[in-house]
């Protein structure tokens, strides 16, 4: 069962390739009813999205010719990620909108929009996962580009960007984890503002590498991919050398091109290969050791079980590759962990105003270890090789705090709680706005700064570009990426005035909805700007001679 931090956060692979395009909008994986399929529909009858600033007119419905190159789209991802998407009229049965509206910005092509709502029970267990996403495409300034949704036009590019948000991806220059400059290009990711190549028709490596690490390839629900029965893992490497290792569930490893180590680790792993069993060399090297040589190069092989190629799986044993039988299942894991220690040093900043508490300890290796002021979490870690862990929240507000800590193993399997540790904050840094609406400005080092009722603004003297905005499990995280402003925690605070731009955010409840929206744009100039407009939307400049 999905716990509120997973279903605010991103489940992360470790991998920088994977991780820089995931987002955590929205969540498909933790949907409570509708088994492995997602509807769409192209009527603007009914269900529209209401308060989306950037939609400067009524939504209208897509042409024959944009509905069957969506078909065609979707299709596609099917394939992916072994989702069903199936086509409806009922806009309230619709989790995905397709519609063509002005967008705000005479750049802006195309545009996502994704909210969820979600219900929780006393141990922070969700009970009730529901989303949905609008994909909306230019009708004003880019009409003319987006009636034609071929696959190789321009058009249908925009149309894969905005399906990759409406699925989970984020920009590849969003956020704290992002690409590096030598890959955050479309030759590599359609997420990115950068152009390279012609218009593209297909996702980039990396793009299928994180869309195969959320849905596993096997869909919402199945044996692998995030929040899947049992803990299985997708994951994929790219066209380079790359060393890949499992979790202690059953994994698939895809090394791809280029010369891989992939170290199943424990449980029954697979690694994937394209092409059929007659093109590759399997030799074994070793009791548990493997080199397989074919159409991508020479892998080396450690703890892995299954070879899979186009016609057909392998075991592999302590012998020659022989016709598999079904594995046995390894008995489950039902033994909770150790509870964790739990450690408290006043202040992890060393300021004496004492609001950003470390929390550290020893936990069982590998397990994801949680704190908790009573039933409220406060941040999440993992246990290192050598079961040492810290948590350093981004900043806590004003009171007192009774916080624990508990373990969770690959199983899931949770421990007993840690001995409680009692601490008060009362730190000058911390404001707090009125039941109206406030002007808080920010000042030097970590904040919390919570605007209490009321539509508040939280000033700051830089200009935008000076600072990361991110949204977090617990508000949003601004930081200072020049000066000496550090980073402050935003709870109820619904804009941001910069020295050059006015941001709007949305802080809705836990039991409300929350919106994410992503916008793609095209510019002429070597130039780009990421931007939050309206509910936690990104938008900027994509890199594109239009020429």
């Amino acid at each position: 069962m999905a716990t509120v931090t997973e279903v605010k956060s991103t489940t992360l692979s470790g991998l920088n390739h994977i991780d820089a395009l995931l987002g955590n909008l929205p969540n498909w994986n933790y949907l409570t009813s509708g088994g492995n399929n997602l509807y769409y529909t192209f009527s603007v009858a009914g269900g529209l999205e209401t308060g989306n600033s950037a939609i400067l007119s009524a939504p209208q419905g897509f042409s024959a010719a944009q509905q069957a190159a969506t078909r065609t789209a979707l299709n596609y991802l099917s394939q992916i990620t072994g989702i069903k998407f199936t086509e409806t009229n009922d806009t309230g049965l619709a989790q995905i909108h397709m519609a063509n509206a002005n967008i705000n910005g005479s750049n802006t092509t195309g545009l996502d929009s994704s909210r969820y709502s979600y219900s929780y029970d006393g141990s922070n267990n969700v009970t009730k996962f529901t989303a949905a996403t609008y994909v909306y495409l230019d009708n004003a300034e880019w009409a003319g580009m987006n009636a034609n949704l071929t696959p190789g036009t321009q058009g249908y590019e925009t149309l894969l960007h905005e399906l990759g948000h409406a699925l989970g991806l984020k920009h590849s220059f969003d956020g704290t984890i992002r690409l590096p400059a030598a890959t955050d290009n479309t030759a590599y990711t359609l997420m990115s503002y950068t152009h390279s190549g012609g218009a593209h028709s297909t996702f980039g490596e990396y793009d299928l590498a994180a869309l195969k690490w959320l849905y596993g390839g096997d869909g919402l629900g199945g044996a692998l991919g995030v929040n899947s029965v049992g803990g299985g893992r997708y994951i994929t490497g790219t066209s380079q050398a790359d060393t890949l290792t499992g979790t202690t569930a059953n994994d698939m490893l895809e090394g791809g091109a280029g010369n891989d180590i992939l170290d199943g680790g424990a449980g029954i792993d697979t690694a994937f290969y394209s092409g059929a069993r007659s093109t590759y060399k399997v030799t074994q090297t070793g009791a548990s050791a493997w080199q397989v040589s074919g159409l991508e190069g020479t892998d080396t092989l450690k703890n892995i079980e299954q070879l899979r190629f186009s016609d057909g799986t392998v075991a592999i044993g302590s012998s020659t590759p022989t016709t598999p039988t079904t594995p046995s299942t390894p008995p489950a894991d039902t033994i909770a962990p150790v509870r964790p220690t739990l450690v408290f040093t006043k202040d992890g900043w060393a300021a004496a105003s004492g609001n950003h508490p470390t929390f550290s300890g020893v936990a069982e290796a590998g397990a994801k270890v949680e704190i908790f002021n009573g039933s409220t979490s406060l941040g999440v870690g993992k246990a290192a090789a050598n079961g040492s862990w810290s948590i350093t929240p981004v900043a806590l507000a004003n009171g007192n705090y009774h916080v624990t800590a508990r373990a969770t193993d690959a199983a899931g399997n949770v421990s007993e709680a840690s001995l409680a540790k009692d601490f008060a904050v009362s730190s000058a840094r911390n404001l707090t706005g009125t039941a109206g609406a406030d002007r808080l400005v920010a000042t030097s080092g970590g904040n919390y700064i919570d605007g209490g009722a009321g539509t508040d603004t939280v000033v700051y003297s830089g200009v935008r570009s000076n600072y990361s905005v991110e949204k977090t499990a617990y508000g949003f995280k601004v930081t200072d990426l020049f000066g000496n402003g550090g980073s402050d925690l935003l709870v109820r605070d619904e804009r941001i005035q910069f020295k050059d731009v006015i941001v709007t955010l949305d802080n809705t409840g836990i039991t409300a909805q929350a919106n994410s929206a992503n916008v793609l744009s095209f510019n002429q100039v070597s130039d780009f700007d990421v931007q939050l407009v309206g509910s936690h939307k990104h938008g900027g400049l994509h890199l594109h001679d239009l020429a």
